[in-house]
C-alpha cells in the first residue's frame, strides 16, 4: 500500500477528502497512490494537506529513475567529429 494512501486513511480521509484538501483532482489522488509519478508543486500540495514535512517526501512518492542518455546521439550543442 502507497504512504499516501496510508496516511489519507489514517485521517479518516476519501481521496476526494485529500484531493480537496491539496487543491487537486481526485484522479491525482488516485495515479499518485497506483505510483504514477507527479510534479514537484504537486507532491507539496499533497504532503501539505497531510501535514508531513517536505524532507520526508522520499518516504511517500517514488523516486524517479534517472534518465539514461542515449552515447550513439550527441547531446545538445555537442560537436561530433567525423
Amino acid at each position: 500500500m502507497s504512504r499516501i494512501r496510508a496516511a489519507r486513511q489514517a485521517l479518516g480521509w476519501t481521496q476526494n477528502d485529500l484531493a480537496q484538501r491539496a487543491g487537486v483532482s481526485t484522479r491525482t489522488i488516485h495515479a499518485i497512490e497506483k505510483g504514477r509519478p507527479c510534479r514537484q508543486a504537486t507532491k507539496r500540495h499533497i504532503l501539505n494537506a497531510l501535514g508531513v514535512p517536505w524532507e520526508n517526501r522520499a518516504d511517500y512518492f517514488t523516486v524517479a529513475k534517472p534518465v539514461r542518455r542515449d552515447k550513439s546521439r550527441p547531446e545538445a550543442g555537442e560537436v561530433r567529429s567525423a
